[in-house]
């Protein structure tokens, strides 16, 4: 485990691009800026099938991914929001990048985790003004997790941890529980904008075949379970942490 490094409103929609590792996406009332923290190329070694029915197949030697923060900015308010922090230096760029593109770290009001890995946690030091927001279930479980215990050096104390059960956590901001990629691993929802962490870690694998479950999975039939039913449920606009960048996959509902 710590081996790792790693209705819709379309016609509202537009996209524009800083550089290469920030674009912005606009919506409804919002504002997505998508900051690439580190690219990344998964290995077919690392994927495995929970059907019997359908075993691994490679198809190639590895598949296009990335680590992908979010800040996701009422336009409204202009309050900030982040999903996730990335690995932080010397790993991620996301800070280095954010400011590149005139976004201070001191802007982020609330940071969401989706889980406790340290490609989202890492980081989370370089934002000491945000609130910290994450799953109860997750944390606890994570507290239990001998595995994943080193990862305490991201944190900050617990009780400057903002720790939430799933339901609507802040006006317009639901959070959902997705399990299996870890015990309290979230999604995010904003309307019809679906934050969905680590459902996916090779889409140009695993949206064809959601039986096929990266080796980091700490359950992966609950993971698969969990990676079927975004794809079946969650219509709209998906930001995904390693969805190849920038981070966005449209999921229409089917007609």
């Amino acid at each position: 485990m710590m081996k790792f490094l790693s209705g819709m409103f379309l016609s509202l929609f537009a996209a524009s691009a800083f550089g290469a590792e920030v674009m912005t996406f606009d919506f409804e009332g919002w504002r997505i800026y998508a900051i690439q923290d580190a690219p990344t190329r998964p290995k077919a070694s690392l994927f495995t099938s929970v059907n019997p029915s359908e075993p691994f197949r490679q198809s190639a030697a590895d598949y296009t991914g990335s680590v992908n923060v979010f800040i996701v900015e009422n336009t409204a308010s202009r309050r900030r929001l982040m999903i996730d922090t990335g690995f932080g230096a010397p790993i991620g760029r996301l800070v280095e990048t954010m400011k590149k593109a005139g976004l201070e770290p001191d802007s982020v009001s609330d940071i969401l985790i989706t889980h406790i890995h340290p490609d989202h946690v890492g980081g989370l030091k370089a934002f000491p003004k945000a609130k910290i927001h994450i799953a109860g279930l997750e944390y606890r479980e994570w507290l239990r997790d001998r595995s994943r215990a080193k990862l305490g050096r991201f944190l900050p104390e617990e009780k400057e941890i903002r720790l939430f059960d799933y339901g609507e956590i802040m006006p317009g901001v639901t959070a959902l529980k997705c399990a299996g990629h870890t015990p309290g691993h979230t999604v995010f929802r904003i309307g019809d904008i679906w934050f969905v962490g680590d459902i996916v870690h090779a889409a140009d694998l695993q949206i064809a075949h959601p039986d096929f479950c990266a080796a980091y999975d700490m359950n992966p039939a609950e993971a698969a379970a969990s990676r079927r039913r975004a794809l079946s449920d969650f219509h709209g606009t998906w930001f995904g942490a390693h969805l190849p960048f920038p981070g966005r996959l449209l999921r229409p509902a089917q007609k």
